[in-house]
């Protein structure tokens, strides 16, 4: 039996006859592929979102509260938390701060289970801006990535 290397017919005539691809197609091979090969971290929906919901129940706080605090409105903590706005480092730096907290930021090569670098992110009086300060910082003796670009 002699098995045809032709791909197999497009299920809708008229993206065909408009030269796109078959997306149902694409998307199960896309969704085979994640099955495969899952992410080994569990990845949010709100993003940034998060963290600072995160800060505001750890600090026990209503979003109206910790609006006040920071200066800003309980109705931009909504959009926030909910990921349909992206802060800015400095205004998340000041929700967190607001909230009692550091923000802490780290560096981790792809896959590994562990940061390579940690550090809080502080507001520099003088000029406003962010100051990192390590908290773990790799060796010299770790060389560089195995994946070099």
């Amino acid at each position: 039996m002699m098995v045809s290397s032709d791909p197999p017919p497009h299920p809708d005539p008229a993206l065909a006859a408009r030269g796109l691809p078959d997306f149902v197609a694409l998307l199960s091979a896309e969704l085979a592929a994640m099955v495969a090969h899952p992410n080994p971290l569990p990845v949010s929906s709100l993003g940034v979102g998060e963290v600072v919901l995160s800060a505001r129940e750890l600090a026990g706080l209503s979003q109206r509260v910790l609006a006040a605090r920071a200066g800003t409105s309980q109705a931009a903590i909504t959009e926030i938390e909910t990921g349909k706005r992206l802060p800015t480092i400095r205004t998340l730096m000041r929700l967190v701060d607001a909230a009692g907290l550091e923000l802490v930021v780290g560096l981790r090569r792809p896959g590994a289970a562990t940061p390579t670098a940690l550090g809080a992110l502080l507001p520099n009086v003088d000029d406003g801006l962010a100051d990192f300060l390590p908290m773990t910082t790799p060796s010299p003796f770790d060389g560089p990535s195995s994946n070099p670009a």
